[in-house]
């Protein structure tokens, strides 16, 4: 009888957690301007790639609604259908971004960054 109750916390708890939002970005049509930083100071995080970047009036509308909505929770990023990190939303999103993402995540988008 024990295991009834058991599966019934599980049940509650599963339904007590949330998802991540998602935001996915397209560098041609949501980013006005890009600037990506390979290498700076060498003991900051040299094992990471900055992308900064400055959304279009839309994509500033949609990141803040989204980020809003999220204030707390998970947030999964993509840009050009790849997803580059999740973090959790301690403030709502503006036009300005730095997005820091690992060499291998920048490796693989540079190039769609290129073809947009």
């Amino acid at each position: 009888m024990q295991w009834k109750h058991a599966l019934l916390l599980l049940a509650v708890a599963g339904c007590g957690t949330s998802q991540a939002a998602d935001i996915d970005f397209s560098s041609a049509a949501d980013f006005t301007r890009m600037e990506i930083l390979l290498k700076d100071d060498p003991s900051a995080q040299p094992d990471h790639v900055r992308l900064s970047v400055t959304l279009s009036p839309e994509a500033t509308i949609r990141a803040r609604r989204i980020s809003r909505e999220a204030l707390g929770q998970p947030l999964n990023l993509s840009i050009n259908g790849q997803h580059i990190s999740t973090a959790t939303v301690h403030s709502e999103l503006g036009a300005q971004l730095m997005i820091v993402m690992s060499r291998p995540v920048a490796k693989k988008l540079l190039p769609t960054l290129i073809e947009k």
